[in-house]
C-alpha cells in the first residue's frame, strides 16, 4: 500500500502539472491511507518525493481543511432526528454576520448563486456553503465543535462560523483521524503504527492495545454515510466514479480552500479511510478544487489497491420510508420518489396526494 500511494501520487500529479500546463514539480501533495475498522495506518506518504527525508507534509503540513469539515455539521445535524434528516428542508440563504471586531461575514456558494430550500442531503452532496452555514447556526457552534472533537480532532480551534466552512486547519493525518471515525459507524480509535515493541529475542517489551470510543450514534452516522457516498455518486465527487472499478462503493468529500489554494478529498471503502492533499509549499494558489485535485490522486491509489466495497447496512433503529421531492411521504409507485432512511419516528408526517 506505501509503494502504491507513492506512485498515485507522484504520477498524477506530473500529469495534473502537464495537463493544466502548471510549472514542472511546483505541486506537492500528501496521503494517509489507514485501515477503516482498526485505526492502523497502512501508508503514509509525506510528498511526491517518496524518498525525501525532510519535511514531511502528511504529519506537518498543517493547513485549512475547507468542505471536508461539512460532514461533522450535519452529522450534528442528524443527531437531531426530531429536527432533522435527510429529507428536510435547509434555507440556502445569505449570510451577513458581524463578528467580534466589527468584521462583517459574507460568505458564497461555490456558484455564486442562491439555492432556496434545499433537502439537507442535497445540501452536503453538492457542498452548498450558505445551506452548512445557516444549518450549523441553527444546530450550535458549541455542538459542531464537540463532535470534531468525539471524533478525533485534539488540536485547539476556535468555534466561529468561519469553522463550518472549513476555518480548521489540520495535518492530513489529522483528517483521517476524523474520517476513520465515521468509517467505523462512529467509533473512534486512535490512530497507531506499531502493534508492539519486541526485543532482540521477540520477546515482548511492550504492547499498544486496540482502544475503541463510541464518538457518535452509529444510526446518525449511517444516514451521513449514506449521504458521503451520494457525493460520489452524484454531488461534488461523482467524477470519482469514472477512476474507480466498476462496482466499489465508496463514501468521500471533496474539500476546496479560498483562492484554490488547498485541494482535498477524504473518504473511505468498507476496509480502508484514504486522505489526499494536494497544493503548493508557498501557499500559492493551485487553480484546482477538491475534485480537480486531491481528488484524482486519491481515486488513483485506491484504484490500486485491493479494497472491499462500501455496503449499507443499517443499524437497529432505521427504516426507509418512500419520499417525494417536497419532502412528503409517498409511495413507490409515485413519480420522482426516493427511498430515504429514517430513524424511527422521525420520517415526514406531512403525506403527499400521490
Amino acid at each position: 500500500v506505501q509503494q502504491r500511494a507513492a506512485a498515485a501520487l507522484s504520477e498524477r500529479l506530473q500529469r495534473i502539472e502537464k495537463g493544466r500546463r502548471i510549472d514542472a514539480d511546483s505541486l506537492q501533495g500528501a496521503l494517509v491511507v489507514v485501515s477503516a475498522q482498526n485505526g492502523e495506518v497502512q501508508a503514509l506518504v509525506g510528498g511526491r518525493d517518496a524518498g525525501f527525508a525532510g519535511f514531511n507534509r502528511a504529519l506537518d503540513a498543517v493547513r485549512p481543511i475547507g468542505s471536508l469539515v461539512k460532514p461533522a455539521v450535519y452529522l450534528t445535524a442528524l443527531s437531531r432526528p426530531e429536527r432533522y434528516t435527510l429529507s428536510t428542508l435547509v434555507e440556502d440563504k445569505a449570510v451577513d454576520m458581524r463578528l467580534p471586531g466589527g468584521q462583517r461575514w459574507q460568505p458564497r456558494n461555490y456558484d455564486r448563486q442562491l439555492h432556496g430550500d434545499v433537502p439537507l442531503h442535497e445540501a452536503l452532496s453538492r457542498s452548498l456553503n450558505l445551506a452548512t452555514v445557516n444549518l450549523g447556526m441553527d444546530v450550535g457552534l458549541k455542538p459542531v465543535a464537540s463532535t470534531l472533537r468525539a471524533l478525533g480532532v485534539s488540536r485547539d480551534f476556535d468555534a466561529f462560523p468561519s469553522l463550518l466552512l472549513g476555518a480548521l486547519s489540520l495535518s492530513p493525518l489529522e483528517v483521517a483521524q476524523l474520517y476513520q471515525s465515521l468509517a467505523a459507524g462512529g467509533f473512534n480509535s486512535p490512530l497507531r503504527a506499531i502493534r508492539a515493541v519486541l526485543d532482540v529475542d521477540h520477546e515482548q517489551l511492550q504492547r499498544y492495545p486496540l482502544t475503541v470510543t463510541q464518538a457518535a450514534d452509529p444510526a446518525a452516522v449511517f444516514l451521513l454515510t449514506r449521504n458521503l457516498v451520494e457525493v460520489t455518486e452524484s454531488g461534488t465527487g461523482a467524477g470519482v466514479r469514472r477512476l474507480l472499478p466498476k462496482g466499489l462503493q465508496v463514501a468521500g468529500k471533496t474539500g476546496t480552500t479560498n483562492d484554490l489554494r488547498d485541494s482535498w478529498f477524504a473518504g473511505f471503502s468498507a476496509d480502508r479511510v484514504a486522505v489526499a492533499w494536494v497544493g503548493r509549499d508557498d501557499n500559492a494558489p493551485t487553480g484546482l478544487t477538491g475534485a480537480s485535485g486531491a481528488m484524482p490522486v486519491w481515486a488513483d491509489l485506491m484504484r490500486s489497491i485491493d479494497n472491499l466495497s462500501l455496503h449499507l447496512t443499517p443499524p437497529p433503529g432505521l427504516e426507509y420510508h418512500w419520499v417525494d421531492g417536497a419532502g412528503r411521504l409517498s409511495a413507490e409507485n409515485c413519480d420522482g420518489v426516493v427511498a430515504f432512511p429514517y430513524i424511527a419516528g422521525s420520517q415526514p408526517a406531512v403525506v403527499s396526494d400521490c
